[in-house]
């Protein structure tokens, strides 16, 4: 990209944020502010000196990981320490919510799934996804039109009860009250040609690879909030920020590391050291260079379909075991010499499976052997099975499943996997 003039121009101004225009139409500078804020209350506002650098920091180490990740957003760079450049958006109006645990509003909605004190929250299997209408003084005008207007502050951003309708049932965003607050055209709030499906999608793509990035370093992400918007060449992209405002965080014994202990009237110096410590978290972000290797005894071995995944190499040697041991060994020392950060090997094999088990016994990467004659000869399977000791030769019938296998294990460290993984799981609950 270009280096931009940032103009006078002052665009949008928040409660935590300015948007300011350069000389490049497609192109704004966001400027984060050193404000908090809570509750949609101008009172409880307050400020920190550092707030503005840990939440830019934070929000350029996890948009640097969702582009990796071939995630679409408006980010382009880190300008300074408070700065960021970015695409130019029209925002849609829509607080869009992934949960995988049922915590804060949520359970003014569902006090059901409320658990009494020391037990831990509800875990959703399959992310619990959620929009709710952006609001503000108690109203929405889209050109020129009120398509919403009169909420109480308790009833601003309200919940949207039947997001994938044509019209929108507006519902309070904390209480089980099913009174309907008003209706809105699905139509009017979102840009042509974009359905909540899109939404829906990238969301939970986007949560799962920071869950994963979590995952990875020990915590947990309980919830967050996205916000999305239309760049001038028509992209939807995940824009604004994604910061310590905008999640649920939990450390591995679940002390709070997020917005949320501001919320609860914590110290502001240990709100500031919390938000220091995620900033410099967001910082071990990290997608390892690793390797699944079809290693296969022929060229006549099938290979599984495997995906285009960031990170993610695939090695496919075709050496014996039997027939050529020394060159194996050798293909053995250069995939470890290459990827440091690890692999699996996917052993395809036919008759007398000397491959998975040789390298297993000679490598730490797990070893998955696929007798690939199983099914016109069954006695095959037995020299993928009958192991001596210290030989962990893992045994599969099927490419695609020892696929699948190796991709779990590898999605331990690769968050981009993992998310892949995640979503065709949580997919078995639609």
């Amino acid at each position: 990209m270009n280096e931009y003039t940032k103009t006078t121009a002052l665009v949008a101004k928040g409660k935590t944020k300015e948007i300011w225009g350069t000389d490049n139409s497609n192109v704004v500078i966001m400027k984060n502010l050193s404000n908090i804020t809570a509750d949609n209350d101008p009172k409880k506002t307050r400020e920190f000196e550092t707030k503005a650098i840990s939440a830019t920091t934070t929000t350029c180490r996890v948009f640097e990981l969702l582009e990796q990740a071939g995630i679409p957003t408006a980010y382009i760079k880190q300008l300074s320490e408070t700065e960021i450049i970015a695409k130019s958006c029209n925002m849609i109006p829509l607080e869009v919510i992934a949960r995988r645990y049922a915590v804060g509003s949520y359970l003014k909605r569902h006090p059901e799934l409320k658990k009494e004190e020391g037990i831990l929250p509800h875990r959703f299997h399959r992310l619990c996804f959620e929009l709710f209408l952006k609001t503000t003084g108690g109203g929405l005008t889209i050109d020129g039109e009120t398509l919403i207007a009169g909420l109480t502050p308790d009833e601003d951003d309200p919940f949207i009860g039947n997001p994938y309708d044509a019209q929108w049932m507006l519902l309070h965003p904390k209480t089980t009250d099913k009174t309907p607050l008003g209706y809105v055209d699905s139509r009017k709030v979102l840009p042509q040609h974009i359905e909540i499906k899109q939404i829906e999608e990238l969301t939970r793509k986007t949560f799962l690879v920071l869950e994963g990035a979590w995952n990875n370093l020990g915590y947990r992400l309980i919830d967050f909030k996205l916000e999305f918007g239309m760049t001038n060449a028509g992209e939807l992209v995940i824009a604004d920020v994604i910061d310590n405002d905008s999640w649920r965080l939990r450390t591995p014994d679940w002390e709070e590391l997020s917005k949320q202990v501001f919320r609860e009237g914590h110290p502001l110096n240990e709100v500031e050291n919390k938000y220091a410590r995620v900033a410099q978290l967001v910082s071990l972000f990290h997608i390892p260079m690793q390797t699944i290797v079809c290693w296969r005894g022929s060229e006549n071995d099938k290979l599984p379909e495997i995906s285009n995944i960031a990170g993610l190499t695939i090695e496919q040697p075709v050496i014996s075991a039997h027939k050529k041991p020394t060159f194996a060994m050798e293909e053995l020392e250069r995939l470890h010499t290459v990827y440091p950060e690890g692999g699996v090997i996917i052993a395809l094999v036919g008759m007398s499976n000397g491959l998975g088990p040789i390298l297993s016994a000679r490598t730490d990467w797990p070893v998955i052997s696929v007798c690939t004659t199983a099914n016109e000869h069954p006695e095959d399977v037995w020299s993928n099975l009958r192991m001596p000791s210290d030989v962990p030769n893992l045994t599969v019938l099927s490419p695609k499943n020892a696929l699948l296998s190796a991709l779990d294990i590898l999605g331990q460290k690769n968050p981009v996997i993992y998310a892949y993984r995640r979503l065709a799981i949580e997919a078995l609950d639609k």
